[in-house]
C-alpha cells in the first residue's frame, strides 16, 4: 500500500513540474521595419530591445517592408528548431519575404549567452538596427 502511495505521489511531482515548464514557454514577437528613416528590429511597442529568451520559447520577426536576411553567429541549428520543432538545416542565414515571419523555437540545449545578429533589409541594402546591433540573449 505504501508502495503505491509513494508512485501515486511521484507521477503527480512528475506532473505539475511537466505542467509548469509547459507554462513557462513564452512566445517573443519582434518586427522588423522602418521608423522615419531607418530600418529597426523591434518588441510590440516599437522599441529596439535585446530579444531575451528562454530554451524552448517561440520567438517570432515580421518582415514588414522588404524581404529579409537574417544571419547568426553560428548555424541556425546551433541555435533553433522551427516551432514545430523540425530542423532548420545547416546555413547560418535565413531569408524571410515581405509580410511572412520567421517563426523559430530556442533548442532545449541552445548554449546560453548574448549574441548579436544581423538583419540586412534588401530592398535598400542596409542593415536593421536593433538594440545597435541586434542582440539575442538565451538565458
Amino acid at each position: 500500500m505504501k508502495n503505491t502511495i509513494n508512485i501515486w505521489v511521484g507521477l503527480i511531482v512528475i506532473a505539475l513540474v511537466s505542467m509548469a515548464s509547459v507554462t513557462q514557454i513564452k512566445k517573443i514577437t519582434y518586427s522588423v521595419k522602418k521608423i522615419d528613416t531607418k530600418w529597426y528590429v523591434v518588441n510590440e511597442q516599437n522599441k529596439a530591445m535585446p530579444i531575451e529568451a528562454n530554451r524552448n520559447d517561440d520567438i517570432e520577426w515580421a518582415a514588414e517592408g522588404s524581404d529579409m536576411v537574417f544571419q547568426f553567429p553560428q548555424e541556425l541549428s546551433v541555435y533553433f528548431t522551427k516551432e514545430d520543432g523540425s530542423t532548420v538545416g545547416t546555413g547560418y542565414y535565413i531569408e524571410v519575404k515581405d509580410g511572412k515571419k520567421l517563426k523559430l523555437k530556442v533548442k532545449n540545449d541552445a548554449p546560453l549567452g548574448r549574441y548579436v545578429y544581423s538583419v540586412l533589409v534588401k530592398k535598400d541594402g542596409t542593415f536593421a538596427e536593433g538594440s545597435s546591433p541586434p542582440i539575442l540573449i538565451i538565458r
